[in-house]
């Protein structure tokens, strides 16, 4: 009886970290999509709002990540959402559009030119930083 309770029980602790695992997989890929969408607002102004908006996003998702999973969440939304998001920058829409765009002769600002880079790259960057932040930061207090 007790070895079958047991079981039950170890039942319920792998499906919370199944379901913690595709909370990450989910929240990545929505911060990498959501993320590619609106990092080219406010480029052409004085101030790229939607590419810190996107790249903050990023961070908190993974910093979610790492409080859930540790580095091992990192990695795994590192993966999801970098590959979601290089997949929306390589491949063309059907009308021939592309959602990541890099270099046009109607780039007038540093931002306009760069956001592309600044938003693949960067994504990266703040999920390593997020990596890299002390681990006594996530570690519940006792």
């Amino acid at each position: 009886m007790v070895q079958v309770a047991r079981q039950a029980g170890q039942g319920g602790q792998i499906g919370r970290a199944v379901l913690a695992w595709v909370r990450i997989a989910l929240f990545a890929a929505a911060a990498a999509f959501i993320g590619t969408v609106i990092s080219r607002d406010g480029v052409d102004g004085p101030f790229p709002w939607g590419l810190l908006v996107s790249l903050l996003l990023v961070f908190l998702t993974s910093i979610l990540a790492r409080r859930a999973r540790g580095i091992a969440g990192v990695g795994a939304g590192l993966a999801f959402s970098s590959a979601l998001a290089w997949i929306l920058a390589l491949f063309e829409g059907a009308g021939g559009s592309i959602l990541v765009p890099a270099s046009s002769s109607a780039f007038t600002t540093f931002f306009s030119a760069s956001a592309g880079y600044i938003w693949l790259f960067g994504m990266i960057a703040v999920q390593i930083v997020a990596a890299l932040l002390p681990k006594k930061w996530f570690s519940a207090k006792k």
